[in-house]
């Protein structure tokens, strides 16, 4: 019996764009008009480097939905999802929202908070790097962080993916 191996995937991690911070509550925190700029920025950068997406996870704070939708633009994902987990169960949550993906999903944008994107990113890194010690004390507002997986969805865990890269929008 052949065991195959798991095409290499991609997830992208993103920390949400400037967001102000004269909302009634949390959740309902929209971008400034930076912040949008910074999305812009972001997805047109991502968008020149991946070469599709097949889902993209959101989610569901204001500030969050608002850098995804250049992002939904730009990046034509096949599926888009709201996925309370993102907001309130941390990289637990995302993990098991990748967990139950479709081998067949090749790359996975999720768009979320901090700590929790630079938590994630810098347990499943494979490597003590100068990539790990950026993301390790956290990374600013409008981050995506590139990592390439070559095992299952369901296989993620502590060190088995790589981070490729680090963008970060500067308008």
């Amino acid at each position: 019996m052949t065991t195959q191996t798991p095409e290499t995937k991609t997830l992208v991690l993103v920390r949400h764009s400037k967001a102000a911070h004269d909302a009634p509550t949390d959740l309902e925190r929209p971008l400034t008009s930076k912040g949008r700029g910074m999305a812009e920025e972001l997805a047109r950068e991502l968008a020149s480097r991946l070469p599709s997406t097949g889902l993209l996870l959101v989610s569901p704070a204001e500030r969050a939905r608002q850098t995804a939708r250049p992002m939904r633009s730009h990046l034509d994902p096949d599926e888009v999802r709201v996925e309370p987990e993102i907001y309130h169960e941390g990289p637990n949550g995302i993990q098991g929202l990748l967990a139950e993906l479709d081998e067949s999903v090749s790359t996975v944008v999720v768009v979320g908070h901090e700590p929790t994107v630079s938590i994630l990113a810098h347990t499943l890194h494979d490597a003590d790097d100068d990539l790990a010690s950026q993301v390790s004390f956290g990374v600013p507002t409008a981050t995506a962080l590139v990592l390439s997986v070559p095992v299952a969805w369901d296989a993620l865990g502590p060190r088995t993916a790589h981070l490729t890269y680090v963008l970060t929008a500067t308008r």
